[in-house]
């Protein structure tokens, strides 16, 4: 786009920080979601006691790790649309806030986990913080661009 182009503007350093700060907080969401399948099952095998070797031992994993990517995309996808209602409700700043302190405050809760049940519920709620702060963020971009 030719910079001379009627209602184009260069970006302030403010601006360009704000892209930047956005960029990476879209980067370790993305590092977070894709932990899960690296994580589940030595976490799970700890957590229900089993011997992952065993067919046993594996089906339970398999049967856990399976509620947690299914619950924590249902729960995110969930939170994910509420999440659209709730910036317009208590304003963009605010929710982007509290849902990134969930995003941030949840997986620290799940490295104490003594069940696998608390993992689940903890890796949901990661879900949800990421998936509300994808929506309260994605705006940013738009509101510089004015």
């Amino acid at each position: 786009m030719n910079s001379s182009a009627p209602g184009h503007r260069q970006l302030s350093l403010t601006e360009w920080l704000i892209l930047f700060v956005a960029i990476l907080g879209f980067a370790f969401d993305t590092y977070e979601l894709l932990m899960l399948p690296l994580i589940a099952r030595p976490a799970l095998a700890e957590l229900l006691r089993v011997d992952p070797a065993t067919a046993s031992g594996n089906a339970a994993i398999l049967k856990w790790t399976g509620y947690m990517l299914w619950g924590s995309a249902v729960s995110g996808g969930v939170f994910g649309l509420i999440g659209g209602w709730l910036t317009d409700r208590f304003g963009r700043k605010r929710v982007l806030v509290w849902s990134i302190f969930l995003y941030a405050l949840s997986p620290l809760a799940a490295a104490f986990c003594q069940s696998a049940e608390a993992l689940l519920i903890l890796r949901c709620t990661t879900f949800i913080g990421v998936c509300v702060e994808f929506v309260a963020a994605v705006a940013w971009p738009r509101i510089i661009s004015r």
